[in-house]
């Protein structure tokens, strides 16, 4: 019996003193959590949004309820420091390393700089690391590459240097690594290829240089790789496919990659985008990236192929871009998804189709510039209804400009120029309210400017210099208030130079040269350009004197008023 009472006495007596225990022992952790967080306050040099002077205060609250930071449902341990986007400036400090038990850290878009402590690498439970897109610098440190339960690693957009180290092969439970936009360099370490975990690969931007690890492409979880703009060289493995079952974004363009595209490629059938651009690939290319009915961009442009695209690329019925070498202008016209046809800087030869827009419902860019096209413009060019651009400047295109170019309302852009078009400038375009740059010069364009063009007040530039158009320049000219370049120089212009072109404030270029322009200049001839950069009125008949104030044109930098009658 008095056992038993004795046992009533000391119990509590003993569950108090595990309660102390349990209370010391999570007491200092907390306390640790709190001092390392006011540190990383203290390395906080700006923070114009006052999230943590309103806030963060060891008076106030608990930690847990401060902004940007989560705390663990039972431990009440800090588990997240999320401040993204926060506009906070300063740099990381080592404290950083005691949160133990934190899980995810996004610092993402602040202006945090200075090196990456190596105590981040005590975070053993860390999952989530974002401090992509700051300032930080330095070489990644070795600590990091330990952190083994990482899953998504966000580095980059910074101005970090040094390489990649092969440790990274340990991080297996990586998803996403993106380390890109940086100046990391090296080679790419062969130990990535153990990351089975592995979705997507960002390293693009950089100065990695090397062989891509062929292992690489046995990552089956792979969705997207982006390795673009660096100095990788070598070849593309023949079996490049097999085992990218779920790969959806391909990018490697602009390295030094030689030899050919495998035919392989037709295996990743989820591929959307293909990038493969300004590097120096040759032979041809497959017939079997037909096969990829999921494509929605392809970039192939600046390579060393041979042929033509084949035709089997009139199956990509979802495909919007389009940027290639050599390519057969036969069947991509039928490709009624297309949105956007970079084909400039090319050898392609030939005319275009009569049909031209007759499938094109969706078309935004058609750049067909500097090749060697013939022939005329079809009038079918009037269907692509939702044209914003149309470049075919350096061809050998001839014939008259369709007037059905009128009715492509959505035209921003109009590049016509050194080709051998004739007759004139259809009136049509005066419907283009949205034009800001119509540019046809170095033709055999004759006849007089259409007027009405010039009510189209958001023109930017208007290039017709080196044609045959005579008459006078419109008066309607003043009326482009955000007109910047004025070419239309080596004509057969005549008559006076409309004052009120000296009025347009934003004119940067006026280029009336070798015309027959005659009449004075203005006396107030600088007092409304503020901008003026180049003023060349030579080879004309101007006469009467050069108004004083010339000197108002402070931003001059070429004055050509020669071959004139000025006194």
């Amino acid at each position: 019996m008095e056992t038993m009472i004795m046992g009533f006495i000391f119990l509590p007596m003993l569950l108090m003193q595990c309660f102390m225990a349990a209370l010391a022992m999570s007491q200092p952790n907390l306390t640790t959590d709190q001092y390392a967080l006011l540190q990383f306050k203290a390395y906080v040099t700006s923070d114009p949004l006052n999230i943590m002077s309103s806030n963060w205060s060891s008076s106030a609250t608990s930690i847990c309820n401060w902004v940007g930071v989560s705390c663990g449902a039972f431990h009440s341990r800090v588990t997240a420091l999320d401040l993204p986007n926060m506009n906070l400036t300063g740099s990381l400090p080592p404290h950083l390393g005691n949160l133990s038990f934190l899980v995810s850290i996004n610092l993402s878009g602040n202006s945090f700089n200075g090196h990456l402590p190596p105590e981040l690498g005590k975070l053993e439970r860390l999952k989530f690391m974002d401090l992509s897109f700051n300032f930080l610098d330095g070489s990644i440190p070795d600590e990091i590459w330990l952190l083994s339960k990482l899953e998504i690693f966000r580095l980059g957009s910074n101005q970090l240097t040094g390489t990649i180290s092969r440790n990274i092969g340990n991080l297996t439970k990586l998803r996403t690594i993106y380390i890109g936009d940086t100046k990391i360099g090296g080679k790419i370490p062969k130990e990535i290829g153990n990351l089975h975990n592995l979705e997507k690969l960002s390293i693009e931007n950089a100065n990695l240089s090397g062989l891509i690890p062929p292992n690489i492409f046995n990552i089956s979880s792979l969705r997207w790789i982006y390795l673009h703009i660096n100095n990788l060289f070598g070849t593309l493995p023949i079996d490049l496919c097999y085992h990218l079952p779920n790969l959806e974004d391909l990018h490697l363009g602009e390295n030094q990659l030689n030899g050919s595209i495998p035919s392989s490629i037709s295996r990743c059938e989820k591929l959307q985008q293909l990038g493969l651009g300004a590097n120096r690939l040759t032979g041809y290319i497959p017939r079997s990236i037909g096969n990829l009915s999921k494509l929605i961009e392809i970039y192939l442009y600046e390579n060393d192929f041979e042929g033509e695209i084949p035709k089997e690329i009139g199956n990509l019925h979802n495909l919007e871009k389009l940027s290639a070498g050599n390519a057969s202008l036969s069947n991509i016209f039928n490709i009624s998804s297309l949105r956007r046809i970079y084909l400039y800087e090319n050898n392609l030869f030939g005319t275009l189709p009569v049909d031209l827009c007759y499938h094109l419902p969706n078309l935004e860019v058609l750049k067909l510039g500097e090749n060697q096209l013939n022939g005329s413009i079809p009038s079918s060019i009037g269907r692509c209804k939702k044209l914003q651009l149309l470049g075919l400047k350096t061809n050998r295109f001839t014939g008259y400009i369709p007037r059905s170019i009128g009715n492509l309302s959505r035209l921003t852009k109009i590049y016509l120029d050194d080709n051998d078009f004739e007759g004139e400038i259809p009136k049509e375009i005066g419907n283009l309210h949205n034009l800001e740059i119509l540019s046809a010069g170095n033709g055999n364009l004759s006849g007089l400017i259409p007027p009405n063009i010039f009510n189209i007040s958001s023109l930017r530039g208007i290039y017709l210099e080196t044609n045959n158009l005579f008459g006078e320049i419109p008066k309607e000219i003043g009326n482009l208030h955000n007109l910047v370049i004025l070419s239309a120089g080596n004509g057969n212009l005549s008559g006076l130079i409309p004052p009120n072109i000296f009025n347009i404030s934003s004119l940067r270029g006026i280029y009336l040269n070798i015309n027959n322009l005659s009449g004075t200049l203005p006396v107030d001839l600088c007092y409304h350009l503020p901008n003026l950069e180049d003023l060349n009125l030579g080879e004309n008949q101007l006469n009467g004197s050069i108004p004083s104030s010339i000197g108002r044109c402070k931003k001059l930098q070429q004055l050509d008023l020669g071959n004139n009658r000025f006194t």
